[in-house]
């Protein structure tokens, strides 16, 4: 028997909504503790494995608690699975996990940061594209046109209109951010299209999947054998694998699930207006008028695909 269709779609509310700015306080988070991480003795691709690690083994782990089933290796009544199904969820491991923390790792190397976060910020652009392409119920409307032009808008304003002076610099590095931005993007649209299984397990096996495919490039780099790690570098991890890893991602594939991958990909634009206020909490950095300006956009940016035609 074939597969659970994905469930329809429902139009976002006020609980929608609050999952996305939880998602986009979670997420937000990261920046900092990564900053934590990586400035105690805990290279960048050794983070990035382990987080996915972490992430993976406790989302398995509810999965199992709560009885849901690892896909089978065909599909039944009442099982997804095949391998068709175990290519896809390695697929969206790669996609996913693996190869955008590569690409945006590397990229930043010899990317100015302010004009990564403009990058990063395609990604609603480029889902709103590919959701119109590929889904039957995410098409494009000029309230969602508006209403992402306006979020990213705010982000060029959070971060200044002089970063974009950097556009064609170091291509190579502004080349794989937005090769990791678009595989993001594939990600958000060909997840929607999994059969129905539990959120819990279809995440768990897509860290898992992408666990795996980091796991020889990581002991081949970085030797973790021979780390020293300061005590607030693995706190650092361990926070960035349960918070931003296990639970960001179970909630940004639950929210997809309810109201579809264009609406789940706008916490992109909240991230860094999140990350200011961690840095600020973190690191009392103080954010200037542009980061209330950029708030209005943003939310403006937000609000208007939702309007309703009467």
């Amino acid at each position: 028997m074939a597969a659970p269709s994905p469930q329809a779609l429902r139009h976002p509310g006020l609980l929608e909504f609050g999952l996305l700015l939880l998602l986009a306080l979670v997420w937000g988070s990261s920046f900092l503790f990564i900053k934590v991480a990586v400035s105690n003795g805990l290279p960048p691709l050794s983070l990035a494995t382990l987080r996915i690690l972490i992430g993976a083994i406790v989302l398995v782990g509810v999965a199992r608690l709560r009885g849901q089933a690892w896909p089978g290796r065909a599909a039944s009544a009442t099982t997804p699975g095949g391998a068709a199904l175990w290519l896809r969820l390695a697929f969206l491991g790669v996609i996913g996990n693996s190869l955008p923390f590569f690409l945006i790792g590397w990229g930043e190397q010899f990317t100015a940061s302010q004009l990564a976060a403009i990058l990063m910020a395609t990604i609603p652009l480029l889902v709103l594209i590919l959701a119109h392409l590929m889904t039957y119920d995410e098409k494009l409307t000029g309230p969602k046109i508006l209403g992402v032009a306006c979020g990213f808008c705010g982000v060029v304003v959070l971060v200044g209109v002089d970063a974009l002076k950097g556009l064609g610099a170091q291509v190579i590095g502004q080349i794989a951010i937005v090769g990791g931005c678009l595989s993001y993007t594939f990600y958000g649209v060909n997840a929607r299209r999994l059969p129905q299984m539990g959120a819990e397990m279809t995440v768990g096996i897509i860290l898992v999947l992408g666990f795996l495919t980091m796991l020889p490039v990581w002991l081949y780099v970085d030797r973790p054998w021979n780390l020293a790690p300061a005590g607030s570098a693995w706190f650092a991890m361990l926070w960035l694998g349960l918070l931003s890893t296990a639970f960001g991602n179970w909630l940004f594939f639950t929210l997809m699930r309810r109201s579809g991958a264009s609406f789940a990909a706008t916490n992109n634009f909240l991230v860094p207006i999140m990350g200011l206020g961690w840095g600020y909490f973190g690191y009392d950095e103080v954010p200037g008028v542009n980061a209330l300006v950029a708030l209005v956009l943003i939310l403006v940016g937000l609000a208007l695909p939702r309007l309703r035609r009467r």
